[in-house]
């Protein structure tokens, strides 16, 4: 059985995560049909030549090196191009995802290609975090209102405060870890607003409608430009919760907010409010040529 489907991941110092990534992969069934891309974003030689020697046993895996830092959608498009333009036809399925994830389900690939790739959007699969086991997936089953996008705004106003909002954000988790128990809900097909950020599956028919990847988001926002563009496409996207894998979050931007990390937050904010949210009546290809004020500074 066959299964036409690219995986592009985004590497930035971390070899060792995207290392057990790509051994998870080795394990799939049909492993051998699946194309992999893996980008560096500028990570520099001195940290590459582990990722470089391991690559050379897996022959449907390329990386592609980036001179500079593209960011996530923008190593996205950079190596989905590149693919295209190397005279590969348009896949079934891409996969865009964390370096940090990994799928240990044998299966994956051949649930994969049970599905209908013309009849979806976005595939949204069971992402479950390393450390907990909870559950990232559905990210969001509505679409956020003007309240909750002023709250945001708010919240990203400043340094301090964003700071002081991800303390308290961290500390209800930490409590909500410590006396819940661990998930035995039946998890069931769904329609939802949008899918995490650290695995989307595009499928075919996505990008034939006019989908495309957001690149003016530097890191952060991915998941709401996603299901914008969905939506704007009429298209659906899919809590599938079949198809499965781990997540261990925050291998690369770690664990509290830095200053850096609050400029692309309140960034990708104001990209998503000008770009998604200020005329409901834009049409796709209207959001894809539109030069977005909140990327001028």
């Amino acid at each position: 059985m066959s299964v036409q489907a690219l995986l592009i991941t985004v590497n930035y110092k971390g070899e060792q995560s995207t290392l057990e990534l790509l051994a998870s992969l080795s394990r799939l069934n049909e492993f051998s049909s699946l194309d992999v891309i893996v980008v560096d974003n500028d990570s520099g030689e001195e940290n590459l030549s582990q990722l470089k020697a391991s690559l050379t046993s897996l022959p449907n895996v390329q990386l592609l090196a980036s001179a500079t830092n593209r960011g996530y959608f923008g190593a996205a498009k950079f190596a989905y191009d590149h693919y295209l333009g190397q005279g590969h036809e348009l896949p079934n399925w891409t996969i865009v995802c964390n370096h940090d994830v990994v799928i240990e389900d044998p299966e994956f690939l051949l649930k994969l290609n049970a599905e209908d790739c013309q009849t979806v959007g976005v595939l949204a699969p069971r992402v479950r975090l390393a450390d907990t086991g909870a559950d990232q997936n559905p990210f969001m089953r509505l679409r956020p209102g003007w309240i909750r996008l002023a709250s945001l705004r708010l919240v990203y106003s400043n340094y301090p405060f964003a700071l002081l909002w991800d303390w308290l954000s961290y500390k209800k988790r930490a409590l909500q870890r410590i006396h819940s128990l661990p998930s035995k809900r039946i998890l069931t097909r769904e329609d939802i607003y949008a899918a995490h950020g650290s695995c989307f599956i595009f499928s075919k028919q996505f990008f034939e409608a006019g989908g495309f990847f957001d690149d003016d988001l530097f890191l952060y926002g991915e998941e709401i430009s996603v299901a914008e563009i969905c939506r704007s496409l009429g298209l659906s996207v899919i809590f599938e919760p079949a198809l499965k894998l781990s997540h261990n979050e925050h291998a690369s931007t770690g664990h509290v907010i830095s200053r850096f990390s609050y400029r692309c937050q309140k960034k990708a904010l104001q990209h998503l409010t000008a770009r998604y949210f200020s005329r409901d009546t834009k049409t796709t290809k209207e959001l894809e040529l539109d030069p977005s004020p909140a990327n001028s500074e």
